[in-house]
């Protein structure tokens, strides 16, 4: 009985082994070999796939080599995307017994970020910019496609070969969120406390002056200690969720409480005992590196737990170095993959993936997280209102539940504040979980 997948490729690279793995199995699990054996393909009983230039026999599944998997090293590649099976693609097969495009080399170009490595125009925190990626251009930013895609490779093949073994995967949704900034008031020290005062007095705040007050002698609330409505969330929906500490020393683009502020370090415990809890490395560790791993090292102190998990404070992603340096830091797993001034999927992919570092044909042992949706994209970027939200992301959200992706999302404990730029949109975190729940 045919159950087991064999796939023909002429001349193996450490690319087809990488792409195989993702595809087969951490979107899907399917059993497979690769083998680079003509002979012993053409008389085996498993199920055949043909990765190459040329058809070789009649029951086969046939996928022309477009040539990039066979390659070493980054070339400038003139693409042109279509439509083709009602989804935007691209390397399309040139032969007429093909699968429609080469899914394999198009899946391998977005997840690698391979467009990344290649000339480009950063923005004003040197990142790289979401209009200058492909998915952008064309349109299909806000679609999981390389998801797409081999869920309907995955079909096409199943509908050929009914008895292949598949284990398809299951939705997902983690909710993440920052701690950029723990408290607005509470444990800031006297030269914040004073430089604040200054501020407000200057521009005649006289509410703030009051609130900070009643915060500082304990007569009020701080209004971005919004974690008591977190943790109720995340009970009454049974959430997945993740948090990242800013444990960087004060800075212009730093400002979160001191990593020895008492008020802080039991902030840390208390996040820690109900969620995991990860790193949000600085912006000034992106221009010292030696500064992450003092600041892992400070949150594995306070938290009493291994950190291995990290998400880049203003998504500073640089390819491959950021990798590399988390990687020399302990970290194991990143949450950064995403853009700030727009939604959608920035490698295309909707699930957890292996880094593949093109720089040195070499598979990093980080397993990268995708996010999709930013809560200061959609209000800041987008300029949407609180109501507008569930409307906007809805698409997005449906789109990973279609091909059984995992969604993640990036929130703000003072996006829950109703303070100042964040007022009225207190419940669209509770809206948007329960759409992605229904």
């Amino acid at each position: 009985m045919q159950n087991k997948l064999l796939i023909y490729i002429p001349n193996i690279t450490l690319r087809h082994q990488y792409i195989f793995k993702v595809l087969f199995n951490e979107l899907y699990f399917i059993e497979y070999s690769l083998t680079d054996d003509k002979a012993a393909y053409l008389v085996s009983e498993d199920i055949k796939l043909n990765y190459s230039k040329n058809n070789l026999c009649i029951d086969e599944v046939f996928i022309e080599s477009n040539g990039l998997l066979s390659e070493k090293e980054i070339n400038e590649i003139d693409i042109n995307v279509q439509l083709i099976n009602n989804q935007s693609a691209f390397f399309a097969a040139t032969n007429e017994n093909a699968y429609p495009f080469d899914l394999f080399a198009a899946s391998f170009y977005l997840i690698s970020r391979y467009e990344e490595y290649l000339p480009h125009l950063k923005d004003k925190y040197n990142r790289y910019k979401a209009e200058e990626s492909l998915a952008f251009k064309h349109g299909f930013l806000e679609k999981p496609i390389v998801n797409i895609w081999i869920k309907e490779f995955i079909e096409k093949l199943k509908e050929q070969f009914p008895n292949i073994n598949i284990q398809h995967p299951k939705f997902k949704y983690i909710s993440t969120i920052d701690i950029d900034n723990a408290y607005l008031y509470r444990g800031k020290g006297f030269v914040r406390s004073i430089a604040f005062l200054l501020k407000a007095i200057g521009t005649f705040n006289f509410e703030a002056i009051k609130m900070a007050f009643l915060v500082t002698t304990n007569k009020r609330k701080d209004p971005f200690d919004t974690y008591s409505l977190q943790f109720n969330l995340q009970k009454k929906y049974n959430l997945d969720v993740r948090y990242f500490m800013l444990l960087g020393d004060y800075g212009i683009n730093d400002k979160n409480l001191s990593h020895t502020n008492s008020s802080f370090q039991v902030l840390v415990k208390r996040l820690a005992d109900l969620a995991l809890v990860g790193i949000h490395p600085s912006f000034g560790s992106n221009i010292n590196k030696k500064k992450l791993a003092v600041e892992v090292k400070r949150l594995a102190d306070i938290q009493k737990r291994e950190v291995n998990f990290s998400r880049q404070h203003f998504l500073q992603l640089s390819l491959p170095k950021t990798y590399k340096r988390l990687l020399e830091a302990g970290i194991t797993n990143d949450f950064t993959m995403g853009y700030a001034s727009v939604l959608g999927f920035r490698a295309g992919i909707a699930s957890p993936f292996a880094f593949y570092n093109l720089d040195t044909e070499q598979i990093l042992p980080i397993t990268i997280h995708p996010f999709a949706i930013i809560d200061d994209t959609l209000n800041f970027n987008m300029k949407l209102s609180a109501d507008e939200v569930v409307g906007k992301i809805s698409g997005i959200i449906e789109e990973v539940k279609q091909v059984n992706g995992t969604l993640i999302s990036i929130w703000h404990n003072d996006t829950f504040s109703e303070e100042g730029v964040w007022r009225g949109w207190r419940n669209v975190y509770e809206d948007m979980v329960k759409l992605i729940k229904a």
